[in-house]
């Protein structure tokens, strides 16, 4: 199989820091990317603090550690929600992040195969901040989402991030979501004071995805185990999570190395 042939993008969500909502967008912006009639799947590897399953309201029986531990195939684990996204819930606290393996990931890549040429989207909720780990389920996306935030400390540790992916590892396709902003103008010009920072040390790539405003129907919804996008969704942050789903899905993201790697398709892991 070549990458000419992979329908299937896969796109991972970051933040340099916790509390700046990149679970609340990975679920939303899933949702709306389904709604859409977009073929998609959330994969929550969030380990020790997986919350999508519990924004989406399910309750799972099995959770992703299932499958890595192999008690149970990746098809009995993963559920469909009434919005038609596909979830692969994490666990919490059950596997600390720094115990997967290669086999691990082998094992994740190898069920999603079968499911390459029915899904346009895998969408891939990673933990917060800079762990080996994380990088990794980074590194192996076709497209990074970062998350930012007009909070210093989120502004420094999303360049930090980004600064890892582009030196370490070689990874500069990054894209960038303003979020909790005030209006449209102060979301693009909290990209652009990210983006003249970065492009003066970093040859990243950024691209400005969109924003979206402090909306307590976000805070909301969460408080009722329901996505912002269908349970309100005359609401502002509703309108701007389909704004994102549907520049995300009209954009020709090409494939890439990281998400074949994400595949299996090349140069699989070797054992840790």
């Amino acid at each position: 199989m070549n990458d000419v042939k992979r329908k299937t993008r896969v796109i991972a969500l970051a933040s340099g820091k916790g509390g700046v909502g990149k679970t609340s967008i990975a679920v939303n912006l899933s949702v709306a990317l389904a709604r859409a009639d977009k073929g998609t799947l959330l994969i929550d590897v969030d380990y020790g603090l997986a919350n999508a399953a519990i924004m989406l309201g399910v309750n799972p029986a099995f959770t992703l550690t299932d499958v890595v531990d192999g008690r149970h195939p990746f098809e009995d684990v993963m559920q469909r929600t009434e919005d038609g996204l596909l979830l692969m819930p994490g666990s919490s606290g059950e596997l600390p992040v720094g115990t997967i393996t290669g086999t691990d990931r082998r094992r994740i890549y190898e069920a999603l195969q079968s499911r390459i040429d029915e899904l346009d989207f895998v969408v891939i909720d990673t933990p917060s901040g800079m762990r080996n780990e994380t990088m990794r389920f980074l590194t192996r996306s076709d497209r990074v989402l970062v998350v930012l935030t007009g909070e210093p400390t989120s502004f420094m540790d999303a360049y930090a991030t980004v600064k890892l992916l582009a030196l370490e590892h070689g990874f500069t396709s990054v894209s960038v979501i303003a979020n909790m902003v005030d209006s449209e103008i102060s979301g693009r010009d909290l990209f652009d004071r990210f983006h003249d920072v970065a492009a003066r040390f970093l040859p990243s790539e950024l691209e400005y995805l969109g924003s979206l405003p402090r909306d307590e129907h976000m805070r909301m919804a969460i408080m009722r185990k329901q996505p912002c996008v269908t349970l309100f969704p005359e609401s502002r942050a509703a309108a701007g999570l389909r704004r994102l789903a549907h520049t995300l899905a009209d954009q020709a993201i090409p494939p890439t190395s990281g998400g074949n790697l994400f595949f299996g398709m090349e140069h699989p892991d070797a054992p840790a």
